[in-house]
């Protein structure tokens, strides 16, 4: 079980802010913008989600007006691991879910503005889509913002949230895997067919049906990305190709690797060729990084080097010419 201490990731303070990962923009694209605050604010639970850019201090001040307007904010959330892939969405929803939280609260900073988005999550592993309403205000002085936030919350409807806590939950437990994480490849890949999930796009098939047909040698089918690993099982696939997209650092917590000691920058096994190399990549640069999961026990099979890289289709290389070398296929 990996246990994630949001505030406690905010140490180091960035002069510049970050650039929002593809994965936000997905997000972002699916939210359709009105003039007034999501209907229910000021009554139901609502998560907020950080970029890293954020330091300790503005959460904690942004927590201080969600709870002078009446909106409760009950837990912060790293955005990098929600929106790290379908593995960790499928976690994250169903804990929304279980918490009853009706609203999301995203923290942003682009292009030398602080952006507030306020969402209604619909439910499912998606999070958000354009039939909920949003609401979005940004600006450039961050107290500001959040005294603008008060004002349009008070005046939009009745508080009803009075038992709003001064410190929100920042340490939260989750289990991503419910198998066993595994520095190897599945010899499984040998004997039975392998699913593996279009990317929903027509470029990114068209380069995923392309290199799987030139580099791997395994029996493998695409397959509609919405699948679950039980629907897969039923349909006879033994395993299902995987990715996380996000920071390394974040990724390799998600997968369950050793972070008891903290690094700036992990080393990546890549090919040039049939040569394997080593390059390096900065720990908080955003990266795919490809595993086997098996359907039936949730085992996930991560490959016996670290292989990360910063397109998806040079982290898939990776990783299925170091298969193909271990596994000899």
């Amino acid at each position: 079980m990996r246990y994630l201490t949001f505030f406690s990731l905010q140490l180091i303070s960035f002069v510049v802010f970050s650039q929002p990962s593809s994965e936000e923009d997905k997000l972002t694209a699916n939210l359709n913008f009105g003039t007034s605050l999501p209907s229910g604010i000021l009554t139901g639970r609502a998560i907020v989600l950080y970029e890293i850019a954020y330091t300790q201090a503005e959460l904690q001040e942004a927590q201080k007006y969600f709870q002078q307007s009446g909106i409760d904010a009950v837990a912060y959330m790293d955005m990098d691991y929600v929106l790290a892939g379908i593995d960790p969405a499928r976690v994250y929803s169903k804990y929304f879910t279980s918490r009853s939280i009706r609203f999301f609260i995203l923290l942003q900073k682009k292009n030398s503005q602080y952006q507030i988005i306020i969402t209604e999550y619909n439910g499912t592993t998606t999070l958000v889509d354009k039939s909920h309403a949003s609401w979005t205000l940004s600006n450039a002085n961050f107290p500001e913002l959040l005294r603008s936030v008060y004002r349009f919350a008070i005046s939009s409807e009745k508080k009803t949230n009075f038992l709003i806590n001064d410190t929100p939950e920042t340490n939260v437990a989750m289990n991503f895997y419910r198998g066993k994480q595994d520095e190897r490849f599945s010899p499984d890949v040998r004997q039975f067919k392998l699913a593996i999930p279009r990317f929903g796009n027509d470029s990114d098939d068209a380069a995923l049906t392309a290199f799987l047909k030139e580099n791997f040698r395994a029996k493998y089918e695409l397959v509609d990305p919405a699948l679950s690993d039980a629907e897969l099982s039923d349909k006879g696939f033994r395993l299902v190709l995987r990715f996380v997209h996000t920071r390394g650092d974040a990724a390799r917590d998600i997968l369950g690797y050793d972070m008891s000691q903290t690094s700036s920058s992990y080393s990546s096994n890549y090919f040039e060729g049939n040569e394997l190399k080593i390059k390096t990549i900065r720990a908080k640069k955003m990266i795919y990084k490809f595993y086997f999961k098996n359907t039936e026990y949730g085992n996930v099979f991560l490959g016996t080097k670290w292989d990360a890289d910063e397109t998806w289709l040079d982290a898939l290389r990776n990783h299925i010419l170091a298969l193909r070398k271990d596994l000899k296929i």
